[in-house]
């Protein structure tokens, strides 16, 4: 799908979201693809409707195989981060219940490959600087004004 920060390719399965991936055809090889609307709908629906500003939780469940269990917690962890806040990266790791684990936890937000129904842009330095990201910086800043109600255009 089209989106405000880029053309979106969203990869599903059975048990829910595997992931979303920003730019160009991560996988333009693998000819014979189908669109199977009934398992995509629902993400691109909630997708659709987090960048018109009218989605504040995403409720898609996640297939989490193969994520590991701290990657795992890590990443349910952020799904809880309410919309238009931020959290540290200490923060997030308390939560996941790893509270020593702030370096991890920025790791595993740089891998996530779900952004942004993992709100990973929610993330930040403890000091309140946006830092690095596993996306674009812009796009952290994007998503975090749109939630600020602050995006133009």
């Amino acid at each position: 799908m089209d989106s405000p920060i880029g053309r979106l390719w969203v990869a599903v399965s059975p048990r829910g979201l595997v992931s979303i991936t920003r730019g160009e055809d991560p996988d333009p090889d693998a000819g014979g693809r189908t669109l199977d609307p009934d398992a995509v709908g629902p993400v691109l629906t909630e997708l659709k409707t987090y960048f018109s500003g009218r989605l504040g939780s995403f409720q898609v469940p996640l297939d989490l195989r193969g994520a590991g269990t701290f990657n795992a917690a890590v990443w349910r962890a952020a799904r809880t981060i309410p919309y238009g806040e931020t959290v540290s990266y200490g923060e997030l790791a308390a939560m996941a219940g790893y509270p020593r684990a702030a370096r991890a936890a920025g790791n595993a937000m740089a891998r996530c490959p779900f952004s942004p129904v993992v709100p990973c842009h929610r993330v930040i330095h403890a000091d309140g600087t946006i830092g690095g990201w596993g996306s674009a910086t812009w796009v952290k800043r994007w998503l975090l004004d749109l939630e600020r109600g602050t995006t133009i255009g």
